[in-house]
């Protein structure tokens, strides 16, 4: 089936040995967006559950919103409840060994795993002004300070904390890679965020000097760590019209001096989005347990 917006994809460029059962689909968008689907049936062991119009974020609103209507009216349950469980006191003990007797069902011994996406951007702390040194990993930070589709600072890390997932991201030499792990059934609310760091990130002066902060924390964690002292050492002395020679790390000084030299952050790190991060210099992978098709679908529509 044919997808605007998809320039081609393939099922046959992945190599795998007899024994990976997981699907593969590298597709390229119109963008440049290079992306790999994996579908891995270990995520749905027990197969797909039943297609359903409702979206599972918006049915946890739903949940919140009666658990809070319901909180005023729940003494009179709850005593209910007590005496119910007085009464089951005394067979508890059998119904427990009839339990333990049972055999468990398929998959139920294994923790379930999760979905998990990853953005590489092929650029890093070679491509800092010499002027604003640090400032690749501090552009890396400012991602996360909210989107226009979501801009409240904490939404991201708030909707993965709730789905029992979470995120990191790091800046290296010639690349900078954020990822992600979220609950299966939750994929599709975190791509949606997610994927708004890549299209409309709203750069918050008010968020900068927070950041900036959060940024000289970073450096000051492993400024008792020998490798990252021997790096540093190695840029330090490295030629000076080499882009190694350079402070990839940033801190609160290597930033601050820069804007007293008049430089504007803001502008330098839109700068430095707007030159690098486009499809072109992409590269995304996606992991869930639904068909790789269907994920081929949500990326185009949902998504980019």
């Amino acid at each position: 089936m044919g997808l605007s917006g998809c320039l081609s994809s393939s099922d046959d460029v992945v190599i795998k040995p007899p024994n990976d059962r997981r699907l593969y689909r590298v597709i390229q968008l119109h963008n440049g967006l290079c992306a790999l689907l994996v579908h891995d049936p270990e995520i749905y062991p027990d197969g797909l559950p039943e297609a359903s119009n409702s979206d599972p974020e918006e049915e946890d609103q739903d949940e919140e919103e009666e658990e809070e209507d319901e909180g005023g009216d729940s003494d009179e349950e709850f005593q209910e409840e007590e005496e119910d469980d007085d009464d089951d006191d005394d067979g508890g003990a059998d119904d427990e060994e009839e339990e333990d007797s049972k055999p468990r069902e398929k998959g139920a011994s294994s923790q379930t795993k999760k979905a998990a996406a990853a953005m590489c951007v092929g650029m890093g702390s070679f491509s800092d002004p010499v002027e604003a040194q640090g400032l690749a990993h501090f552009l890396e930070h400012m991602l996360f300070m909210g989107s226009a589709d979501f801009p409240d600072e904490n939404e991201y890390d708030s909707y993965l904390s709730k789905h029992g997932g979470s995120s990191n991201a790091y800046t290296e030499a010639e690349h900078t890679c954020y990822h992600f792990e979220v609950k299966r059934e939750f994929l599709r609310g975190a791509l949606k965020r997610f994927s708004q760091f890549f299209i409309s990130p709203l750069v918050k002066r008010e968020a900068m000097e927070r950041e900036v902060l959060a940024v000289d924390s970073e450096f000051n964690q492993v400024l008792q760590s020998d490798a990252c002292r021997l790096q540093q050492l190695q840029c330090h002395t490295s030629g000076q019209s080499q882009p190694f020679n350079r402070f990839f790390w940033g801190n609160k000084k290597s930033l601050a001096d820069a804007v007293e030299k008049g430089i504007d952050l803001r502008e330098r790190i839109l700068k430095l989005y707007n030159d690098y991060y486009h499809g072109g210099l992409m590269k995304l992978v996606v992991i869930g347990g639904g068909k790789v098709s269907l994920f081929e679908i949500l990326w185009l529509v949902f998504l980019f």
